[in-house]
């Protein structure tokens, strides 16, 4: 599948001012944004719709977006057919999210960043759901939309004004590219994580 209309936005950020750019280019009657407590909030003060994923923070918040209903729909392939009755036949058994009535829809992009590496707070500031996160739309860039950092969502944004005229799509060499940024991006902070180990 080559073009996917954004219509179905899994948000979660640290810094929600990084998502403004982004806003300004939807229209808020045309798309609908799951997301962490934080992220949701924000976006509803925008005017988007907008529902929260976390139902608590487990482990004094460190199982957070580690979600199984949002992985599902980051992961799910749409040009199979079992994909997609599969998500329905899990919406229908009540693995949906809450306030979600028509069934289970794949996501059709993730826009995740990181929190910070604290140097002084480590291994404890290292981000766990937000890294699954994004290596799961990497995983599945054929079907899912990636934006990692503010330059990588300024580049969506680019993407998505150049495709006005294809109601808001992102095509397949976009997707791409983006998940091989954010490959070299995690590479570049796990190699951070580990010097920091080094000198525990």
């Amino acid at each position: 599948m080559n073009d996917i209309r954004v219509k179905n936005i899994f948000a979660a950020v640290f810094d929600k001012k990084v998502l403004d750019p982004f806003l300004a280019v939807l229209d808020p009657k045309e798309v609908k944004f799951w997301g962490t407590k934080g992220t949701a909030e924000y976006l509803r003060q925008k005017d988007f719709s907008a529902k929260s994923v976390v139902s608590g923070f487990d482990f004094d918040g460190r199982v957070k977006t580690v979600d199984r209903s949002t992985f599902i729909r980051i992961l799910a392939d749409r040009s199979k057919k079992r994909h997609i009755l599969e998500l329905s036949k899990l919406a229908s058994q009540g693995e949906a999210l809450q306030g979600w009535k028509a069934g289970m829809e794949p996501f059709d992009l993730i826009i995740v960043d990181l929190y910070p590496l604290d140097k002084k707070n480590f291994p404890e500031s290292m981000d766990i759901g937000g890294q699954a996160l994004i290596r799961a739309a990497i995983k599945n860039y054929k079907n899912v939309a990636l934006a990692f950092d503010s330059e990588s969502i300024k580049e969506l944004v680019e993407h998505l004004e150049a495709n006005q005229a294809n109601q808001g799509q992102t095509l397949l060499a976009f997707r791409k590219t983006q998940a091989k940024k954010a490959a070299e991006f995690i590479v570049e902070r796990t190699q951070i994580e580990a010097d920091f180990l080094n000198e525990l």
